[in-house]
């Protein structure tokens, strides 16, 4: 599993809009591009588990993966490829022993730190933000100051220093849209994690083409481990 584009759910928008922009964008995408992670933070658990198994029928339709947030025995029950975490050490042998079977663990990484702690950890991505200014998730979250592209670069040399198994993917995450999607690449990551870009878009499937071709035109700089 090296999806290209993350989709990071965002409850705001509706379980049907979600739903939909889903459909749309991995549809105008190559196979296995798009992965969806579900980020609710404010669902109880039996209701994540409902939308959960609606966007796992969802995902293997169109050929996406999908991950959970912070979920890795719902995510296990619902057949998902992995689980998306805080950063935190010893979290992802947790997660793993969780699933009883290979699954797809990224971490969220906000200092180069959470990144070689991501790396030890033996993640196999981690999500660095914020690259570019964007929104907080929630309106009573601070808005964070963006780190610019030398986060991309700064993830890319330390995931790179892992000896003996699988590199570390590198994504960039915080106000990522098609216009400066080509430039996280050419900073070196393997993909971008995205929001509003297409969760706010009347036309996500334009939105996902016009990523697809900016990520497509970069990839022969920096090709997925």
């Amino acid at each position: 599993m090296r999806p290209r584009i993350i989709l990071v759910t965002d409850p705001a928008f509706g379980d049907d809009v979600t739903v939909r922009c889903v459909e749309a964008a991995a549809r105008a995408l190559p196979s296995g591009w798009l992965c969806v992670q579900l980020r609710d933070k404010g669902r109880l658990s039996a209701s994540l588990r409902v939308f959960g198994a609606r966007l796992r029928v969802v995902t293997r339709a169109v050929g996406a993966s999908l991950v959970l947030n912070g979920h890795a025995e719902i995510a296990r029950d619902l057949g998902a490829e992995g689980v998306h975490l805080a950063a935190g050490a010893n979290a992802v042998g947790s997660a793993r022993s969780a699933f009883g079977r290979p699954a797809w663990v990224s971490v969220a990484a906000h200092s180069d730190e959470a990144v070689r702690r991501a790396v030890t950890d033996g993640a196999d991505a981690v999500l660095v933000s914020p690259i570019f200014a964007s929104r907080p998730p929630s309106l009573t979250a601070p808005a964070k100051m963006p780190r610019g592209l030398d986060a991309v670069t700064s993830a890319r040399a330390i995931a790179e220093m892992a000896v003996g198994r699988q590199r570390c993917a590198v994504y960039a995450l915080g106000g990522i849209g098609p216009d400066n999607a080509r430039a996280c690449l050419r900073a070196g990551a393997d993909g971008v994690a995205v929001l509003r870009s297409l969760l706010a878009s009347p036309r996500p499937s334009d939105v996902a083409r016009r990523l697809g071709e900016a990520l497509a035109a970069s990839a022969s700089a920096y090709p997925l481990p």
